[in-house]
C-alpha cells in the first residue's frame, strides 16, 4: 500500500515489526556481551539472537498494530497526516512567519560609512529603521567634516613645501676671512706688552721728578 520512497512514517514494518525486532534483538547481544566478556559477535551467536528476536517480533497482533498505527488499514487519513513523523518543523514554521532576523554582527563588520548603516538598517523594523536613519545623518556630516579639515590640512603642507623651497641657502663661512681675523687678534695680544712698559716709564720718569722737586725745596728752606 505505500511506495518506496514514503516516509517512514508510514510504513507498516518500520513502525511494527522492524521496531520490535530491533529491541529484541538489543536484548540479545546484551545477554550474549555478558557471557562472552564483550568478544565480537560471530555468524553463529548472530544467527541465534536474530532467530530469537524474529520470533518475539513476527507474530499477528505486531503485523496488524503497524497498519493500525499508520492508518493504512483500515484506512485512518487523519491518523495518516497527523503522524509526528511528517509533521513540519514547528520551529521552521514560525521562522517563516516571523521578521527576518539579520545576520550576526562580527568585530570585521562594524559600519564605517554611513552608506555601510543605511544597508544595515534595511532589514530591521520600522522605528529601528528611524534610528539608523538619524545616525546615517550624523555620519555623513562628519565624513563632510573630515573632507573639509583633510582639504586644508593638504593646503597647508603644500605651503611649508613652497616656504622651504623659497628660503635661501645657509651662508658658507669664508676660511681666508677666518684666518685674517686670526691674525688679527695674535697681532693684538703682541702689542700689549709694549704698551704697558711704556706707562711703567712714564710713572717711573713722574716719581724722580717729584723728588727732585722736593730735595730743592729742602735746601731753599735751610738757607
Amino acid at each position: 500500500p505505500c511506495t518506496a520512497h514514503c516516509s517512514h512514517g508510514l510504513q507498516p514494518l518500520d513502525n511494527g515489526i522492524f521496531n520490535v525486532i530491533k529491541g529484541a534483538y538489543r536484548k540479545e547481544l546484551q545477554k550474549l556481551a555478558s557471557l562472552t566478556d564483550s568478544a565480537p559477535v560471530d555468524k553463529v551467536n548472530f544467527v541465534r539472537a536474530y532467530t530469537k528476536a524474529r520470533e518475539a517480533a513476527m507474530r499477528k497482533e505486531i503485523i496488524l498494530s503497524g497498519w493500525r498505527f499508520t492508518g493504512n488499514w483500515p484506512i485512518n487519513r487523519h491518523k495518516a497526516l497527523t503522524h509526528p513523523e511528517i509533521q513540519p518543523d514547528k520551529e521552521k514554521l514560525l521562522e517563516q512567519f516571523q521578521t527576518p532576523s539579520p545576520p550576526p554582527l562580527h568585530s570585521d563588520d562594524t559600519p564605517k560609512t554611513s552608506r555601510q548603516v543605511r544597508e544595515m538598517a534595511k532589514h530591521r523594523s520600522r522605528p529601528t529603521r528611524r534610528n539608523y536613519s538619524k545616525i546615517a545623518k550624523g555620519l555623513e556630516a562628519l565624513e563632510m567634516k573630515v573632507a573639509v579639515q583633510n582639504a586644508r590640512i593638504t593646503d597647508l603642507e603644500e605651503q611649508m613645501a613652497q616656504l622651504r623651497r623659497g628660503k635661501k641657502r645657509k651662508a658658507v663661512p669664508n676660511p681666508n676671512r677666518r684666518f685674517m681675523a686670526l691674525a688679527e687678534a695674535l697681532a693684538t695680544e703682541e702689542a700689549l706688552p709694549d704698551s704697558k712698559e711704556a706707562e711703567i716709564e712714564v710713572d717711573v720718569d713722574e716719581k724722580v721728578e717729584s723728588v727732585s722737586d722736593q730735595r730743592a725745596n729742602v735746601r731753599t728752606l735751610r738757607s
